[in-house]
Order: C-alpha cells, then structure tokens, then sequence
C-alpha cells in the first residue's frame, strides 16, 4: 500500500523538518546541511521521496516547495507550533482553566513558543515571584490584569511608575475595593495621579486569569480547574507571545471602564 502523505511527512523527522525549513525560502543542499546538523548523505533520499510526491520542487543545486509543498507547510507549523507549546508544559495547561482566555487566541496558542512555569516557593510564599520582579522591573510599558490580592501590589506598581515605566492596571471590582482600603488608599491615589498610568476597573472578571503584557514578556496565570489559585506563572518572551499577550491584555481592558479617582469611583458605588 503507498504511503500517505501524513507519513511520509510525519514519520520522519528529517523530511519533516526540511519542508518546515523550506517554508522560509529556497535553499541549497550546504544551508539544509547546516540547519538540519546532518550529511548530504543523511538528507538527500528524504528530499528525493519528497520530490517523488511532488512536494519539494529541485532548480539546479536549490530546492523550494511546490505549491502543493507551500500549502501542507502553511497548515503544518501551526499545528506543530501548538503541540510545542503545550507538550513543554503539559501538567500545567492540563490542569487549568482556558474557558477565559478568548477562542480567537485560544486557536492561536502556539504563537506563544518558548514558555517557563515559575511559581512561589515555600519560603516566599508572601513575597512576589522573583521572576515576574526582575522582568516587570525591566519592561518600559506594563499592562497587567490583576486576578487576586497582593499586600505588595500597590507598592510595587507606584514604584515601577515612579520609574518611568508605563504602567496600566486593570483591576476587577473587589480587588479595587482592597486598593481604596486605608492601608493602600495613599499608594493607590498617588498611582492615579502619575501622568503614566491608568487604573481600569473591571466588573465581569470572575475568576479572569492574571494577565501581563509587558514590551519585554508576558505571562498568564489561569485559575486550577480544582482547588484554590496558586499563583503559577508561564512566562514567555518571544515576539509572538508578547503579541498574543498584548491581544489578550486588550481584549479585557476593552470590556472595562477606566476611573481617574478612588473617591470619585467610591462614592457611585
């Protein structure tokens, strides 16, 4: 029986990978060597069953895809970009809950690539997250939505300010009720007061994953299906997860309404 397409493809991860190689432009035998770290030896009979099925298309010594190479290409890198993402951190996306994250991004989650989990630990368990500090302290533009309370949140977003970074916060409804308490309330009016900063009050945020879009990261902390929020991160740093955080930071702060005094917000309420 003749091999299907989706074996010749799949079953080798050498035919596999020059077809994703040759998504980026033609190339010649010494640029797929060097890319694959492999012998012409090695190479030359699965580019041979590739062009056998008339996926890889030879013109002298630089090979490309076929219109029918370019189309089964432009479907295979999502894909496998998707299975990357969610196989390198398969425990946590098994065990959240995406039903927040937008179905529009949701079918996009493989533009996210390289991700980290960072989470606290034991002995710091009250303080932030090392990680999510270095790389928020580094950022010129932070955009956060904030899920849950943090006694040091308030300080910590009036410093990066007080820094020049830009700083947007959209906070749901009972988190902003915590930062308008005594305890917080001078921190929070100053926030307010900066000329590089916004507070967006969010009032259909339910359990609504903590988001962060920052110029040099992002990060998402999803609600468990089970049991309580813990606080665990997967931070990401290429430029396509920091689009997708962006569209996901945005798409909350659309549906939310920004206040410009805790007073004034206080006393509609």
């Amino acid at each position: 029986m003749e091999d299907s397409l989706l074996d010749l493809i799949f079953l080798s991860e050498k035919r596999k990978n020059v077809i994703l190689l040759l998504l980026e432009g033609p190339k010649d035998m010494n640029t797929i060597k060097k890319a694959l770290k492999a012998s012409a030896t090695s190479v030359q009979p699965q580019i041979k069953m590739l062009k056998e099925k008339h996926l890889v298309v030879q013109d002298k010594d630089t090979y490309r895809l076929s219109e029918i190479g370019k189309i089964i290409a432009d479907k295979m890198k999502p894909l496998l970009d998707t299975l990357s993402v969610l196989e390198e951190n398969t425990d946590y996306w098994a065990d959240r809950d995406v039903s927040k994250i937008p179905p529009f991004l949701l079918r996009r989650i493989g533009e996210l690539g390289h991700c980290i989990t960072v989470e606290p630990k034991i002995e710091n368990m009250f303080e932030m997250i090392p990680e999510y500090v270095e790389n928020a302290e580094k950022s010129g533009r932070f955009e956060t939505l904030i899920s849950y309370f943090h006694p040091l949140f308030p300080s910590f977003y009036l410093g990066l300010a007080k820094k020049g970074t830009s700083v947007s916060l959209v906070l749901p409804e009972p988190i902003l009720k915590r930062w308008a308490e005594d305890d917080y309330r001078e921190q929070t009016e100053q926030f307010l007061k900066m000329e590089n900063t916004k507070i967006i009050v969010c009032k259909d945020c339910e359990k609504t994953p903590t988001i962060v879009a920052a110029d040099n990261f992002m990060g998402i902390a999803l609600f468990p299906k089970e049991g309580t929020f813990d606080r665990r991160f997967v931070i990401c740093f290429e430029p396509g997860a920091l689009a997708w955080g962006k569209e996901l930071y945005d798409y909350y702060e659309q549906n939310s309404e920004q206040i410009k005094d805790i007073e004034g917000y206080i006393s509609t309420q």
